[in-house]
């Protein structure tokens, strides 16, 4: 069911907005060049550390948090994602936008799949911010193709809401 829209975050401009990216240590670096590549300006993106805890006195107010885990056998990796989401929740605005990805331990990210990643992570920081559950952004048939793709390597992409 579609949040109210007094309840939907407002449109992301990425080359304005403080952007937290946090993950497993292997998948920081693609992270940070997909961020890049979708036009986040790196002077206003904070990296951490899955395992790096933040300072607990330290604030920030992002309004975007990407987190990628990799999930090794038959480890949950959407709790541990739910557990970094958690921990990093004194970086971000209380309505911030959450995008989980997990990867799967055998699954190798090869240039072609981080475009792919990053058009689906730009496809969900598009829904979260439409106005209305209504005017969402329509997922064309390359998108789609995209999402099964990264979904057949073993990545899989997520949108959490925690608190408010």
């Amino acid at each position: 069911m579609a949040r109210t829209p007094r309840e939907r975050h407002e449109p992301i401009d990425l080359q304005r907005a403080e952007v937290v990216l946090a993950g497993t240590q292997e998948l920081l670096p693609v992270l940070r060049v997909a961020a890049v590549r979708a036009g986040v300006d790196a002077a206003r993106m904070r990296v951490v550390g899955v395992d790096d805890l933040p300072d607990p006195s330290e604030r920030a107010e992002a309004e975007l948090a990407v987190i990628a885990i990799r999930r090794p056998g038959d480890d949950p990796a959407f709790h541990r994602a739910h557990e970094a989401a958690d921990l990093i929740a004194p970086l971000l605005t209380p309505h911030a936008v959450r995008i989980v990805i997990t990867v799967s331990g055998a699954t190798r990210l090869v240039p072609k799949l981080e475009r792919t990643l990053t058009s689906e992570v730009l496809h969900q920081i598009g829904a979260a911010s439409a106005p209305s559950g209504f005017r969402r952004p329509f997922r064309t048939m390359r998108l789609r193709l995209g999402l099964a793709a990264l979904q057949a390597a073993g990545v899989r992409v997520f949108r959490i809401s925690i608190g408010h």
